[in-house]
């Protein structure tokens, strides 16, 4: 990837995951941008052509845009993000297999008992805590961008499964807090895991049910609040 298509796919992420008008796929994440020898941070993209290859720079971008997304460039070069940019693209060259162990050790510690309050919020004094477990840990990055992808984006009807459709149907849509931005965020994550990566679709619902019909007989639509009696 030459330096300008560095710089063109920083502004695209970026317009990608900070707004709601830029279409990443629609476009394939061509903006107009100005000239790069006129940009005071020009050394950062010559840095990452050079040091990355194109799934790498894909990679961190998506990593950092997702968690950050009005990030500057000069927060996707510190070490650490770098690092973990190609750790992540490794993630695509095992094909299935990190998913697949991963879930796997998700399934033994996740027990049936605790799926409701992962994936829906522990009850506190009758109601929902404002986050469930599995989006705390998307934000603390124990729960890695593809694999909740994989467990929270695909519903599963015959398990009355269908995670997003009750966010969205609980929290405002331009919310701030709580699920709704995670939410958006996820599902360009998953439009652009579908553009780099082979197969994506295929294989994520795959995985997917194979997880969720591992719980039979388990109920996966969420348990009911207790009404409120007294405003």
């Amino acid at each position: 990837m030459t330096p300008e298509q560095v710089f063109m796919y920083a502004k695209s992420y970026r317009l990608y995951f900070s707004g709601e008008s830029y279409d990443f796929i629609k476009y394939k994440g061509h903006v107009s941008t100005p000239p790069l020898i006129t940009q005071r941070d020009r050394q950062f993209y010559y840095r990452l052509s050079t040091k990355l290859t194109d799934a790498q720079i894909h990679a961190t971008f998506l990593l950092t845009y997702f968690f950050k997304p009005k990030a500057y460039i000069a927060d996707v070069v510190a070490p650490d993000i770098l690092q973990a940019g190609i750790a992540f693209a490794s993630r695509a060259e095992n094909g299935t297999s990190t998913l697949g162990n991963e879930l796997y050790t998700l399934r033994r510690h996740l027990l049936p008992t605790h799926v409701d309050e992962w994936l829906y919020g522990a009850f506190i004094d009758g109601h929902r805590a404002a986050l469930p477990t599995c989006v705390e840990a998307l934000i603390s990055r124990e729960l890695q961008i593809d694999l909740a992808c994989v467990l929270l984006l695909i519903p599963q009807s015959a398990q009355g499964y269908h995670w997003f459709q009750y966010w969205e149907q609980r929290e405002p849509v331009g919310s701030t807090f709580g699920v709704r931005p995670w939410l958006s965020r996820l599902r360009k994550a998953d439009q652009l895991l579908n553009w780099q990566r082979p197969a994506w679709r295929q294989y994520t619902h795959t995985l997917s049910e194979m997880f969720w019909a591992s719980y039979p007989g388990l109920a996966l639509a969420p348990q009911q609040e207790e009404p409120q009696l007294f405003a």
